[in-house]
């Protein structure tokens, strides 16, 4: 524990760090070290109980088998209690900055062999090779980035820039969404346009760009002579969108009033499914109780994560059929002190990302059973992945996310 304590004191003592420690910074090192240490005396107690119980069972079968003959033997006592189960520790996982693209990393997606990267200082979009992390494409854009959606059944590839403007005197404030869309195989420009709307998340399928904004959902696409449009489904905000590949539809979060709601509290929303070709609402799932929330989809396991108070949780694993919550181990069985103020989820291609909204620890997280497979220290999001390839955006950096056990991307 000294050497923790030493090692901390260097590192405020150097000048180049120019930091002042904090009250109790000491004290909280100390603390953490202690719990660690305990956890370790824990995990080996337990191997301890099992060890012994394993002993007595042998020494049982061993006088079972040389006993006189006419001898009655009595049966073993049974303890009350059961062997502890044991679950192991995640991984601890590597987030390596990669020297590409340059200026400032903004947000990402992944394709299926390549990584589209937005950026400013200068504002660009990128595509970087997965196979040898080589800028393999580049375009300036006409605005900063703040996201990006690829299609890839489509051959698409979104981005959108979008600007508010502060309310003053008796004048509303107002909000517009500049979306651009690009050619995978060239980033030759196929559209844009710009929608009255603040959007937060997008999302792509069967070639249409479904944008969750402050003024409702839009969904955006070619019209017959292929100049795209903007067409709005649902008023209201709508914080979160995602598409569901496996059985064609859209899924996206709304606010909710259920009769629990205090004034103190996040709120509640609920997911809602719709028909992406008549734009039908099909089902309304249970109220959550989180606010700015985000849904991710892998194969057939829906996940919602947002912000909560108090011991709510804040990650919830949503059955696909009726959209109703499914008692799962791992993340979602567990209280918010877990992941903090909220969490937030991103889809890989086989396993769930979810990002703690107060340390930013990131997990990959089995997508069936909510368990925890490998983690990072600190990583900001968006995160994307393919079978056997991470990446992320953390820091103004396009960060690749080592993959070991059974964390496959």
């Amino acid at each position: 524990m000294r050497d923790v304590e030493q090692l901390l004191r260097e590192t405020l003592a150097d000048p180049r760090r120019r930091l002042e420690p904090e009250p109790g910074m000491y004290d909280s090192v100390r603390e953490r070290v202690h719990d660690r240490r305990q956890r370790a005396v824990r995990v080996a107690s337990a191997f301890t109980v099992v060890v012994v119980i394993a002993g007595v069972a042998t020494a049982i079968g061993a006088n079972a088998g040389h006993r006189r003959p006419g001898q009655v033997v009595a049966p073993p006592s049974i303890a009350p209690s059961a062997t502890p189960s044991i679950t192991p520790s995640p991984s601890l996982g590597q987030a390596t900055p990669l020297l590409v693209p340059a200026g400032s990393t903004t947000s990402i997606a992944v394709g299926s062999s390549e990584v589209f990267v937005a950026g400013t200082q200068p504002n660009q979009l990128v595509e970087v090779s997965m196979a040898d992390q080589s800028v393999t494409k580049l375009l300036a854009t006409p605005d900063p980035v703040d996201g990006v959606a690829v299609d890839a059944a489509a051959g698409r590839v979104w981005t959108w820039s979008s600007t508010q403007t502060t309310a003053t005197g008796a004048s509303d404030g107002t909000s517009s969404t500049s979306l651009h869309a690009y050619a995978t195989s060239s980033l030759a420009v196929e559209g844009s346009l710009t929608v009255p709307t603040y959007a937060f998340t997008a999302a792509t399928l069967a070639g249409d760009l479904w944008l969750a904004t402050s003024d409702g959902l839009y969904v955006v696409g070619p019209d017959p002579n292929g100049s795209m449009t903007a067409t709005k489904i649902v008023n209201g905000t709508v914080f979160s969108v995602a598409a569901d590949a496996v059985r064609h539809r859209i899924l996206y979060g709304a606010a909710v009033s259920t009769p629990t709601t205090s004034a103190d509290s996040m709120g509640s929303i609920a997911v809602h499914e719709i028909d992406p070709s008549t734009h039908a609402l099909i089902a309304v799932g249970t109220p959550l109780p989180i606010g700015k929330e985000s849904i991710a989809v892998v194969s057939d396991q829906i996940w919602v994560a947002g912000y909560g108070s108090g011991s709510t949780p804040r990650l919830f694993h949503l059955d696909g059929a009726s959209l109703q919550p499914l008692k799962t181990s791992g993340f979602s069985a567990s209280s918010g002190a877990e992941l903090g103020p909220g969490a937030i989820v991103w889809p890989g291609a086989s396993v769930l990302w979810v990002r703690s909204g107060g340390s930013e620890a990131l997990s990959c997280v089995d997508p069936q059973t909510g368990t925890a497979l490998e983690q990072w220290e600190t990583v900001q999001g968006p995160v994307g992945s393919v079978r056997g390839q991470a990446y992320a955006a953390s820091d103004g950096s396009l960060m690749q996310l080592s993959l070991t056990g059974g964390c496959t991307g």
